[in-house]
């Protein structure tokens, strides 16, 4: 399977997965420029089948209803999601084929309620449950410490040290790591459960500077 990524100026982080001549992408934002998702279809040879939100972003605006017009694309996200626009509804465990592989939905609440994160074979696509030396925040959007903490260590703690992670947002132009990096460098990993709850618990970062018109038009 091959990944693409898409990587816009303030930080967002989308993926185009390829395999057979079928194509899912993840987390689309009109920070990048549809052509480029539509580009680079044509150059793979490759039919839109999904367009799949790992959660509801607070921060950008997302670029899937263009997408589905534009394509066939089925729209993934998870049965909790505030929008009414749900082609396949998923709550984790379900199995989704693209080409001749199969993509894996694990539910990873924390950041969000309706949190999702994305196997394939060799990499977990984690939406803003697991950054790059990070986590996403719990303080608003039903997030929850407790839950988030599970999610890293109780579903995405069964996976291989080798699993390579990419995540939906990175500020310093990273696209990718592995889980094997992040349990060994990423500082809210080593934390304890009581410790981790605690810290998230009273970390309140500014509100992101799109938050009332991206959770209004990404609930739509």
């Amino acid at each position: 399977m091959k990944t693409i990524p898409f990587h816009s100026s303030r930080g967002c982080l989308s993926y185009l997965l390829i395999d057979g001549g079928e194509a899912a992408v993840i987390d689309p934002s009109e920070e990048i420029q549809t052509e480029q998702y539509l580009s680079a279809l044509k150059e793979h040879d490759a039919a839109l089948k999904y367009v799949i939100e790992t959660h509801t972003h607070a921060d950008h605006v997302s670029s899937a209803p263009e997408l589905l017009q534009l394509t066939s694309a089925k729209l993934v996200r998870h049965q909790n999601a505030p929008s009414v626009r749900k082609d396949i509804a998923v709550r984790g465990g379900e199995r989704l084929a693209l080409g001749e592989s199969e993509l894996t939905l694990l539910a990873t609440p924390g950041h969000t309620d309706e949190s999702i994160s994305i196997c394939t074979d060799e990499a977990v696509f984690t939406g803003d449950a697991l950054l790059i030396g990070g986590t996403g925040r719990t303080d608003f959007q039903l997030g929850d410490s407790e839950a988030l903490y599970d999610s890293l260590h109780t579903v995405l703690g069964t996976l291989d040290d080798t699993t390579i992670v990419y995540p939906a947002h990175d500020y310093k132009e990273r696209t990718a790591s592995t889980l094997g990096e992040e349990r060994a460098s990423n500082p809210r990993l080593a934390l304890a459960h009581d410790a981790f709850i605690a810290e998230m618990d009273s970390h309140h970062p500014p509100t992101p500077d799109l938050f009332e018109t991206a959770i209004a038009a990404n609930s739509r």
